[in-house]
């Protein structure tokens, strides 16, 4: 289908797999910008894929320390005697 953000019945939907292979300008340019500083610097390209897999790892560090927070929180018993709770909490700054 052409269209960007296709709805179907859910009977459909559970028998098929829904492949998005739409191509956006900004998306080819950072491919293009890529191939091109890879053959002329070889160097830089490896440090900004470096860049964007500490990124990556750093953002589900976040999410992790997040998700602790969010059930130390909910957990029963008093937020401000939960040793685990403040020691996340310090950790997280």
């Amino acid at each position: 289908t052409t269209l960007a953000n296709p709805h179907y019945s859910p009977e459909v939907s559970v028998k098929v797999t829904l492949l998005n292979f739409a191509i956006t300008k900004d998306g080819l340019q950072d491919q293009m910008l890529g191939i091109v500083v890879l053959k002329e610097q070889p160097e830089m390209e490896e440090k900004k894929q470096e860049l964007v897999k500490n990124n990556a790892k750093y953002n589900k560090e976040l999410k992790d320390i997040e998700d602790d927070i969010l059930r130390l929180l909910s957990a029963d018993g008093d937020i401000l005697e939960s040793k685990e709770l403040i020691d996340t909490l310090d950790y997280s700054k």
